[in-house]
């Protein structure tokens, strides 16, 4: 039977919360109501990593997190308190990087290497000479060579060339002329018989199909450990090291070639995560490579420290349908297994997957867009065009031009490969080059989603309705190469004259493809148009989507009985390690859709004030920095210096991003200083600017975290495994990464949580009251998180199989109220929350009792109880066919209501 969670918690593990840190934090998760760790990476990665997304060795934990042993103890206490582990692994890529050893063998040892074809390599790129790019240098080659900033070092390791930090090893071929400069060079007669020795052994491993490591590594510290020779190899490395053209012939003799980090945005012959040079990606569709990487992690499964697992980036797999059949295989049929998928639109998650679901970006974005006011949408839209002249009005426009100048910038090298590729196997012919070369770059710029699956002919309907969606907005973009964009339409299915080898072909160019549309998505969507459309930034968020804005709630209903159908165990997220603000930012930002015309009369207000310190800016990034002023001051309004070096580090990351006024390969570091001197002035010197700002902040962050307790309640109560990230216990107002990774008050939050307990038992509506009248502490939200997570857990085979009952409401506020049952084997749970609260109360009140509610009511499936039980207090409610929404929200603005079929 497969192992569901009851509720995840993610936990960022680093070098600065370890293995141990989270067993310290076990019984506090246990009380919290959570069933299961859901850990970041922990295998060996770079020093210092804090993500562990960069590993370098799948095969062990990495020593600066944890032990195997420490985990082992973890795994133990899980299960005496019925807890398990979810671990996130990382197929795609691993770290470029000297301690990435299969990388760093393959750079040594070329085609002798046994991990030779591991790694994403075009060996045979015509640019290279059969080495693989090393794009770590400062500067070009020439440059670095003339600084003297490459040195050549001996150790016990080999002789490896050093820049800066970064060592990476010379060629076995290189050796023996090093010697035999040694020989020469030394006076000593001890030398020559070790020199003569080593040639030996140094001729077998040269004869070698394939050199064993060990026996390498063995030869490497017996030259290190002979003296005489060691020293004789030192001074031939002194006399190379300063020497200029000696060493620029070693190097053009090596496996690898030193070059410029922004060399990789014209050529580039490895494939990269998205466009991060120090992330090289795996051909995890060779089964040598999917074995080798996941020895460990079947250890790990097989020995049952964990019970589940997260695979990373699912769509740079050149196969990820196949990926997945071998990975459950490998796992186990108990495993608990969801894939990190963005789901653009209307699409859904590929249904004949052997996994559980996703990670949850898809459930964020529902929730997000049933709390956006539908009216507001063309009033915002209105607004923007207004305050903001230069703001792009066509979103899918601007989507389609920032993916191309990213493919055109950061990514033409993956495009000419791709092209190259469509050439050597004859499927377009080589002119004109210009012609083709347009016409592939718009219809990858055009795909509509981040990728498809087909792994064989004919593709499926759904595979090529998103085909047929791409071609056509390619011709509407790029009229010009008509027939270039119609031949190449023809790659994705097959004709009845194709022979098998033009099949073959034509598959590997629709999958390969694949494995460049979704970085060019992320890219050009999530880390470009995200800071550069900004009408309402909490929309532009991973799995979401400015251009949807608003759901129903029957549109909402709809998609949590499609989830409840298809993958009813995938995961329920609010807030991700990947997620651009923090969920209640996201919630509190949502409310300016309800409040659209006074929030343009303070911007107007606001916009005037900037001009008195500065007139560098753009009216779009001011717009940007009010709107994350409002959402991520604390709910009390209060500004520390903390606080303004958080959102200038912020703004540095969000105008980089947005590629107009700065980037990270030419940061305009006078735009971004008036820009962060603006947010000391505005929050720290600006009377002006505080008075007028805090009294409006007040009232949208009123609403705000009444929405954060709805989106709370929801994503434990909705079809699916609700997971809470790492501190949003209490109320989540972080910016981007790092900023939402900053440490954790474990201490403070289990604290709150024991004076929750005790101050329950003296009286629940004295203990609401009180929540609700101090809501800056974030105590409501732990109290609701911690109810309803051991209601889950009590419930939990209702919470796993029981139906989605959307029900009705009427009366007077039925507009205002969203409810629905889970039922299963006479056991039933009721939730309500509330919805567009801006026209029903005020700031200064909360959405409850008669005098808001009046006669609404939500009506009761016929075959339901009559008696309730407030999970969320002790109160209990008699219904005849409906229960008055008055007395369901009478102490607390949200409610779940428990109930058993007699």
């Amino acid at each position: 039977m497969v192992y569901i969670p009851s509720a995840t918690y993610r936990l960022q593990t680093s070098p600065n919360f370890k293995l141990s840190d989270i067993k310290a934090q076990i019984p506090y998760l246990h009380e919290l109501g959570v069933s299961t760790i859901y850990s970041a990476p922990f295998f060996c990665a770079r020093p210092g990593s804090e993500h562990g997304y960069d590993v370098t060795a799948p095969y062990d934990i990495n020593p600066e997190v944890g032990t195997k042993q420490e985990l082992q103890e973890i795994a133990l206490e899980l299960r005496q308190r019925g807890m398990g582990w979810l671990q996130d692994i990382v197929p795609n890529h691993m770290a470029y990087h000297p301690d990435n050893v299969w990388l760093m063998d393959v750079l040594e040892k070329g085609p002798q290497s046994y991990f030779y074809t591991f790694f994403d390599i075009d060996f045979h790129h015509p640019d290279f000479n059969g080495q693989v790019m090393v794009p770590f240098l400062g500067d070009p080659l020439e440059k670095v060579l003339e600084q003297g900033q490459l040195e050549l070092k001996f150790s016990d390791k080999g002789i490896t060339v050093n820049y800066y930090d970064n060592a990476y090893p010379l060629s076995v071929s290189s050796y023996r002329p090093l010697l035999e400069e040694a020989q020469k060079a030394s006076g000593e007669p001890e030398v020559t018989p070790l020199v003569a020795q080593s040639l030996k052994e140094l001729q077998l491993h040269e004869g070698e199909e394939s050199i064993n490591p060990a026996a390498w590594g063995n030869f490497k510290k017996k030259l290190h450990k002979a003296e005489a020779l060691r020293q004789a190899l030192q001074q031939v490395i002194q006399r190379i090291n300063p020497d200029k053209v000696q060493l620029r012939k070693l190097l053009n003799k090596q496996h690898f070639i030193l070059c410029h980090w922004q060399e990789t945005e014209k050529k580039i012959n490895f494939r990269r995560f998205f466009t991060v040079n120090d992330l090289i990606c795996l051909r995890m569709e060779h089964p040598e490579v999917f074995e080798q990487y996941h020895q460990f992690i079947k250890q790990l499964c097989d020995q049952e420290l964990v019970q589940g697992l997260r695979v990373d980036h699912v769509d740079g797999l050149f196969d990820p349908s196949t990926y997945l059949k071998r990975l459950r295989q490998l796992a186990g049929p108990e495993q608990y297994i969801v894939v990190e998928k963005i789901l653009e639109g209307e699409e859904e998650l590929p249904e004949r997957w052997p996994i559980q679901g996703n990670s949850g970006y898809d459930f964020l974005a529902w929730v997000s867009n049933l709390y956006t006011s539908k009216k507001g949408r063309r009033q915002l839209t209105d607004i923007y065009r207004r305050l903001v002249p230069e703001a792009p009005t066509n979103y899918e426009q601007l989507v389609f031009d920032k993916k191309m100048f990213i493919l055109t910038n950061y990514m033409q090298g993956e495009l000419e490969n791709l092209l190259r590729q469509l050439q050597q196997r004859h499927l377009v012919p080589l002119e004109p080059e210009d012609k083709w070369r347009r016409a592939l770059a718009v219809l990858l710029t055009a795909w509509p989603v981040y990728c498809i699956y087909g792994n064989r002919f004919p593709l499926s309907r759904g595979d090529m309705k998103v085909v047929d969606e791409a071609f056509a907005e390619a011709h509407k973009q790029a009229p010009d190469v008509e027939a270039q964009l119609k031949h190449l339409h023809t790659l994705f299915t097959l004709a009845p004259e194709d022979s098998e080898e033009t099949a073959h072909h034509k598959l590997y160019f629709v999958m390969r493809s694949q494995q460049f549309t979704g970085p060019l998505a992320a890219k050009g969507v999530e880390d470009t148009t995200f800071y550069n459309y900004n009408r309402l930034i909490s929309l532009n968020e991973v799995g979401n989507s400015p251009d949807i804005f608003h759901l129903e709630t029957e549109e909402f209903h709809e998609r949590m009985l499609y989830r409840q159908r298809v993958y009813p165990h995938s995961i329920n997220a609010t807030a991700t390690h990947d997620t651009k603000r923090g969920e209640g930012a996201r919630m509190r930002l949502n409310v300016l859709s309800e409040m659209a015309e006074e929030w343009e009369q303070k911007v107007q207000q606001w916009l005037q004030i900037t001009k008195k310190y500065t007139s560098e800016p753009s009216n779009n990034d001011l717009y940007f920095l009010l709107q994350t002023l409002v959402g991520v001051l604390p709910l009390n309004g209060e500004v520390d210096d903390t606080l303004v070096e958080r959102v200038q580090e912020y703004l540095e990351k969000a105008l980089r991003e947005a590629k107009v006024k700065t980037d990270w390969s030419a940061p305009n570091e006078s735009y971004e200083q008036a820009m962060k001197d603006l947010v000391h002035q505005l929050l720290l010197q600006d009377e002006d600017f505080i008075h007028s700002f805090q009294p409006f902040f007040l009232k949208v962050a009123h609403y705000g975290w009444v929405y954060a307790l709805s989106q709370t309640l929801l994503k434990i109560t909705c079809p699916g495994v609700p997971d809470v990230y790492q501190g949003t216990e209490l109320w989540d107002l972080s910016l981007v990464d790092p900023d939402n990774r900053r440490p954790v008050d474990y201490d403070l939050r289990r604290r709150y949580l024991q004076e929750l307990q005790q101050e329950e038992e003296k009286g629940v509506e004295k203990l609401h009251e009180e929540l609700l009248h101090h809501p800056e502490d974030a105590k409501v939200k732990l109290y609701l998180l911690h109810k309803a997570l051991t209601t889950r857990r009590d419930l939990q085979p209702l919470f796993d199989q029981g139906q989605y009952i959307p029900l009705q409401v009427q009366g007077a506020q039925q507009q205002h109220v969203l409810a629905f049952a889970r039922h299963h084997q006479g056991q039933w749970v009721l939730v309500v929350v509330p919805l567009l609260l801006v026209a029903l109360v005020d700031s200064h009140h909360q959405p409850l009792g008669a005098e808001v509610w009046g006669d609404t009511a939500i009506l009761l499936p016929q075959h339901a109880p009559q008696e309730w039980q407030q999970a969320l207090g002790q109160g209990k409610l008699n219904a005849t066919g409906a229960l008055p929404v008055a007395e369901v929200l009478k102490t607390f603005p949200v409610a779940l209501l428990t109930a058993t079929n007699s």
